[in-house]
Formats: C-alpha cells, structure tokens, sequence
C-alpha cells in the first residue's frame, strides 16, 4: 500500500477498500479476505483493518456475519448513491450496465463569481479552476456537470486530467479529501446550453443537483452544479438509519 503520510492508515485502509468495491474488485455479496489476510496484503496491524472496516460497515456497504465472515453488501451496491457520499455519477452510469465516458468541455482559471465566493468562503478576486464535463452512458449524454474548485488549493499549474470522478481529481491535484458533501436537489426547465449538450426537449425538466463539498477540516473545497437526465438514467438512493 502506498503511504500517505497525510492520512492515518485506517482512512487510507479504508478508501483502498472502498475503491476496490466500487470499482467491482471485490463483487456484490461476495466475501472479503479476513482481517489477518487483508492486514498481511496492506501491510498493516489488524487494529487498522478493523477500524477500516468498521467505516465502511456503517455505512452498510458491507455486512459482518459473527463466525462467518465480512461481506460486500449486495443490496446497497444495487442501488445508485448513498445519501452522506458524494454523488459518484460514474459508478451510477457503470452500474445501470452501460459504459461511462467523461468528456471535458472547458477548463479554465477564472475569477469566482460572487456565489461562488460565498459558497467556497473565499475573497474576492480569487481565483478558481472551474471544469466543465459532459458525462455519456454508453453514448447517451445523461449529466452536464460543472466543478469549480479554489485555485489555491491545485498543487501544480496542470494540465489536469479531469476525465476523471471529481474525488480523484482533488485527491490527485489538491490533496484533499471530501469527508461529506451538503446536495440541493431540483426540477429545472433546461436552458439552451443544456438542452444542446444533453439533447433534450425544452419542455421536459431536468434534475439540478448544486452540491457543495467539504473536506475534514469543514473547509468547502469545491461545488458542482449539475444537470441530470433522470428520465435516461433512473437513480435509486439508499439512507443510512
């Protein structure tokens, strides 16, 4: 496992776990190694493990049967997005059986707008990195989405590779992590932008999804205004109770 010294070892056990469920490494319903197996693979203490674990247990996204074994839960992997994540509009797409592609349409650094300002709490004048992306299901346009990100945080000038989920992009580019993200979520009627990108009709309204993300500091570091083609994609969210 590579080390992030950033980072204590149970959240890099535990994003490393994470990735490789969503990613499909480890399947829906199938068993995960044990503690003691996936402490020799990390190379890491049992304590660390189980720490990992017990994140990702409570947020159901596995299931720990006593005498048993650790399981990938199949139920909330059938689902789209898990209210308390951030919406991973690439793993939506992947799991409805279609194949995602990101295409970047603009990237920029440019002043914040004055909401922009208020919803990343910085001064102004500052400047942001602001993406614009189309994402396809198969090749069906289903989400036109916008990341605007404080400049200060990018660690190096680019280019950046944004073709990517927007975690990784500030993992790789920002070294943050998002911890939580706060959606408002809305019916639209299209604009002209959107309907060309999304090929929609103008009388028919799209899910607006305007998310902020923070990361373990409570520090907003980047929002995402979104514009969702549900009637081409469903979504099914599952809650934590």
């Amino acid at each position: 496992m590579h080390i992030d010294r950033s980072r204590s070892f149970a959240d890099q056990v535990e994003i490393l776990l994470r990735g490789k469920i969503t990613s499909g490494e480890y399947l829906p319903g199938s068993r995960l190694p044990s503690e003691s197996e996936l402490a020799a693979q990390l190379g890491v203490s049992r304590a660390t493990v189980r720490t990992a674990l017990s994140a990702l247990e409570a947020e159901r996204l596995i299931l720990r049967r006593q005498g048993d074994g650790t399981y990938v839960n199949k139920r909330v992997m059938e689902v789209s997005a898990h209210l308390g994540d951030e919406w991973d509009f690439q793993y939506m797409i992947k799991t409805s059986g279609r194949s995602c592609r990101i295409e970047p349409l603009q990237v920029e650094l440019r002043p914040a707008t004055g909401e922009e300002q208020q919803d990343l709490e910085i001064e102004n004048g500052e400047q942001v990195l602001a993406m614009q992306r189309l994402f396809f299901a198969d090749d069906q346009p289903i989400i036109l989405s916008t990341n605007v990100i404080p400049a200060r945080f990018m660690i190096n000038p680019g280019p950046y590779q944004v073709d990517q989920p927007i975690r990784h992009i500030l993992r790789q580019y920002s070294n943050q992590e998002i911890v939580y993200s706060i959606s408002d979520i809305s019916a639209t009627h299209p604009t002209t932008e959107v309907i060309s990108s999304l090929q929609v009709a103008s009388d028919k309204p799209l899910l607006k999804f305007l998310d902020i993300f923070y990361n373990n500091q409570n520090f907003p570091v980047v929002i995402g205004v979104n514009f969702y083609n549900d009637k081409a994609l469903r979504m099914r969210v599952s809650r934590t109770w």
